[in-house]
């Protein structure tokens, strides 16, 4: 009776072990995984810092909200955007989705 329980016993942790190495391999595709989604993340925002930086006074930008205007003025957080006649708003960086055109003139500056 003595030798069954003592192998029944030293066999118990050989068995958690097997559990924790077939998890590793779920860890490490999860930590992979984890490393993509934050470099695609980063070229993501790089992408959009870099569009941001070639906004210029005349350029026409797509605002957040679906209106369309035209960069009148550059601030450090903001843009000046002229979205009608004479109808000019101030709109922080996030509220420009894309840069829709740069005139020619500001290109070249």
């Amino acid at each position: 009776m003595n030798l069954l329980n003592i192998t029944a016993a030293a066999a118990a942790p050989a068995g958690q072990g097997n559990q924790l190495m077939s998890f590793i391999p779920l860890i490490l595709i999860f930590i992979v995984m984890m490393f993509f989604m934050s470099r695609s993340q980063k070229k993501q925002q790089q992408k959009r810092q870099e569009m941001l930086d070639r906004i210029v006074k005349g350029s026409r930008v797509l605002l957040q909200s679906g209106m369309m205007g035209t960069v009148t003025e550059v601030k450090e957080k903001s843009f000046l955007v002229e979205i009608a006649d004479k109808v000019v708003v101030e709109v922080v960086t996030n509220g420009v989705a894309d840069l829709v055109e740069t005139t020619e003139e500001n290109k070249q500056a």
